[in-house]
């Protein structure tokens, strides 16, 4: 990091940090007028300097940088002299820069930190390092997945404590490094074609970088770099430091400048600077993606990190914004279907444990815990009373579904086949026409295997549990078709249509493999439905959104284990080719499961339906008489696979009839 330009006004300045660097020590009281007696010309009354500029630990204009050397060297004779009379050792004022060298040339022998290794956590191949910074007899910890990222770690905390919890003087940083306009950029155009870092190397010399987080094993990292200008921060991710800092530096100027970057060289667009409405709509289009990308993340990091269940191929989660409070509501990984030996007749087992679609059952689990809340006094649920009957999602409250990766299906197969730059999460290919080939048809995923095949032209067929017994592929839609479903009918399901009108995503954020033109066809373009509704249903065209640090490639198989979390119930681990939890019982998420929270809620006399449906016609109809019951639901469901059938889309295909006949 570039040691910052302090202009001092009204009492800031070098004199500011050092009365902070000496707060820590409260026996120190005589050093102040000797350790200001160096640069005798700039000191009024033995404490405050004149009005004149300094860079931290040294000159900055061309006059203070001609001064002879005898006069610098005459202050550090004056402040190590000092420390040899006997006094406590102070600290050097130095250039802002990188946290153990600053600390190293802060305090020089004898009394430099000391560092040492206090324990090694986690395997082998991906261990923990905790290490603690020894100054004037203080211990400042640090962690890190190397030895020298748990030092940096702990001179950093070294340094908030000694002089803040921000060492860069971020306040005096902005006033020489306020973002610029565009019109005061006279050579933007040489600017283009450039490495977002050398562009912010020459617009912002005082840009500083700091590593905020290391995770994933030692052969395949993840890493997490901060850009930082004045009060600005955003955050990179990359496989490597270089490319987290790339990232960041890129998230940066699309901050400041709303510009857009070559897919395939990774340099500025020619005449990509955005003004008026398209620069506020490009901003805010990356920053809420780069938000929702990080909260999921980092909420799988902190609630699986250093657990077998770590690795993963795809990561998903449901973000939700509660009127400008982003929280995330639920996290999982999967990519597994279940094998069709294991299908159940009970509802125990889950069929599809791809991480979309556990994303989105984790997140029934929390519309049940919500819907509860909202027929209990006191609790502060999501939902109230409808004027008429039934309950609606409080206004302000919107959901964003992040995946990590394009999803399996109509949007993924076009752009596997597409070169994407390590450094942009952008392809650019032609996306064709709707039922061009096979664009815009509908897919089906491989038992106990990945990916997805078409369906037959005459896609008619019926999944029956004898065929599926005797040995036939059980097969599951994909998640594009799922995401279109969703897009349609709502992410609510059938059941809890009993209950609230549809919820709809604001925004869907894709990870990796994003290609505008193919997400968009999947997720609601191919479906041509202009006919009137019921009431709450639509065709809901979510904004689709591109991270700007691009989702590492994950080498590795991909396992049978789903981990799911959600908010409020903690974590679950599932064997996606059984469908059940690793220890062999139901999941949370299963029909059965479900069915049964759905029969808590009928008995809250505080909670109406929208339907005539109550428990005493519950306890007369199996599972799939209570979803048929939902007339509205079904109703457009019906029209929905009508219509992609009648575009040449392909037909639905259900599972055998047989596993929805069970009674709660």
């Amino acid at each position: 990091m570039n040691g910052g330009v302090i202009n001092e006004r009204g009492n800031q300045g070098v004199e500011e940090i050092n009365k902070q660097l000496r707060n820590f020590n409260p026996n120190s009281n005589n050093i102040t007028n000797n350790n200001n007696n160096y640069g005798k010309n700039n000191i009024n009354d033995g404490n405050n300097l004149q009005h004149k500029k300094y860079r931290v630990g040294g000159p900055t204009s061309r006059s203070r940088a001609g001064r002879k050397r005898g006069t610098r060297h005459k202050k550090e004779q004056d402040h190590d002299k000092h420390d040899k009379d006997g006094g406590e050792p102070v600290p050097k004022v130095v250039p802002t820069k990188h946290a153990v060298m600053m600390l190293n040339e802060m305090f020089p022998p004898p009394n430099a930190p000391q560092y040492k290794v206090t324990s090694q956590t986690g395997p082998a191949n991906n261990p923990t390092f905790s290490m603690v910074c020894n100054v004037f007899n203080q211990s400042f910890s640090g962690e890190g997945k190397s030895k020298k990222d748990a030092k940096l770690a702990c001179s950093q905390s070294a340094l908030n404590a000694l002089i803040g919890s921000n060492f860069v003087p971020s306040d005096e940083f902005g006033l020489s490094q306020k973002p610029r306009e565009i019109s005061e950029i006279d050579d933007w155009v040489e600017l283009e074609g450039k490495n977002p870092i050398s562009i912010l190397n020459e617009l912002y010399p005082g840009t500083g970088y700091t590593l905020v987080s290391s995770n994933g094993p030692s052969h395949l990292p993840d890493y997490v770099v901060k850009a930082t200008l004045g009060s600005v921060s955003v955050e990179g991710r990359g496989k490597s430091k270089k490319d987290a800092k790339l990232h960041a530096s890129k998230a940066l100027l699309v901050h400041l400048h709303q510009v857009e970057f070559d897919p395939v060289t990774g340099g500025l667009l020619p005449g990509s600077v955005k003004t008026g409405a398209e620069k506020s709509e490009l901003r805010e289009s990356h920053s809420k993606a780069d938000e929702i990308g990080r909260l999921v993340n980092s909420k799988f990091n902190s609630v699986f990190h250093q657990t077998t269940y770590a690795k993963r191929k795809v990561l998903a989660g449901i973000v939700m914004d509660r009127e400008g409070e982003m929280s995330v509501v639920c996290v999982s990984t999967g990519t597994k279907c279940i094998n069709g030996d294991y299908l159940s007749r009970s509802g125990s087992c889950l069929n599809d444990s791809h991480a979309e679609i556990i994303a989105r059952r984790s997140f029934l689990v929390f519309l049940y815990s919500e819907l509860m809340k909202a027929g209990s006094p006191g609790e502060n649920s999501i939902f109230y009373p409808a004027t008429d009957v039934g309950l609606e999602l409080k206004p302000g409250i919107r959901f964003h579904l992040f995946i990590s990766t394009a999803p399996c299906g109509d949007s993924r197969i076009f752009s596997l086949h597409e070169e994407a730059s390590e450094d942009i999460n952008l392809l650019t290919g032609p996306t064709g026409d709707c039922g061009d080939g096979s664009r815009g048809k509908l897919r089906c995923k491989i038992e106990s295997g990945m990916g997805t095949i078409s369906l037959p032209d005459n896609s008619t067929m019926v999944q029956t549990w004898d065929g599926v017994s005797l040995g036939e592929k059980l097969l599951t839609m994909s998640c594009s078709d799922k995401i279109l479903r969703w897009n349609i009918l709502g992410c609510q399901g059938s059941l809890l249509s009993h209950f609230i009108p549809p919820i709809y995503f604001s925004s869907i954020t894709i990870g990796s493999r994003f290609h505008p033109g193919h997400m968009a066809r999947a997720f609601y373009d191919r479906f041509d439905g202009n006919d009137i509704l019921p009431s709450g249903y639509r065709i809901n065209k979510p904004q689709i959104l591109a991270t700007t640090s691009p989702e590492s490639r994950q080498v590795w198989k991909a396992s049978d284990v789903s981990v799911n979390w959600i908010t409020g119930l903690g974590p679950e681990m599932l064997n996606g080719s059984t469908g059940q939890t690793v220890n062999g019982q139901p999941s949370r998420l299963c029909k059965l499961s479900l069915s049964k929270r759905f029969r808590q809620l009928l008995e809250e006399e505080d909670v109406t339906t929208r339907t005539f449906m109550n428990k005493d016609i519950m306890n007369k109809l199996a599972y799939s008489k209570l979803k048929a019951m939902s007339l509205d639901y079904q109703a457009v469901k019906s029209y929905m696979v009508a219509k992609l059938k009648s575009a040449g889309a392909g037909n639905w295909v259900k599972k055998p009839v047989e596993q929805d006949l069970f009674f709660i």
